[in-house]
This record gives structure tokens, sequence and C-alpha cells, in this order.
């Protein structure tokens, strides 16, 4: 069995989204999950009613362009 690792640019990003989403997330806490997606939604499921599914989600969401946006929202 093989294991894959993210790019550190991947983890880099999943741990700034979540000081997004979440800023009174505590970032020690959040360095030791090593960016790991599945580790940081078990940390923030602690704090919030969300299930670490939806938070996992709401960390790999890809980025949406200025145009997506606006087609969204206004």
């Amino acid at each position: 069995m093989t294991l894959v690792r993210e790019a550190p640019e991947t983890r880099r990003h999943v741990e700034q989204r979540a000081m997004v989403l979440w800023p009174r997330l505590d970032r020690v806490a959040l360095r030791r999950c090593d960016g790991d997606p599945d580790r940081i939604a078990e940390l923030v499921a602690r704090r919030t009613s969300l299930p670490p599914e939806s938070i996992r989600s709401l960390l790999l969401m890809r980025p949406m362009a200025d145009a997506e946006i606006g087609r969204w929202f206004g």
C-alpha cells in the first residue's frame, strides 16, 4: 500500500482556507494537523455542528473565479 501525500502548496492552502472559514481556530492545533484535511475536519468538528464530511468538502472545494461568483451571487 502506497501513501499519497498532497503537495506542500495544497497542504498550506487547506490550512489557510481553514483559518479563513474558522478564524478563531487554534493555530498550534492546526499546525499539528500537518495540512491533512481529515485531521483538520476532526479538529473543526469539535467546535461546530457541521459533520466532518461537510467540513472536508469546504476545505477541498475548488477556488471560484470572480465571474462564477458574480453569476451565482449577483
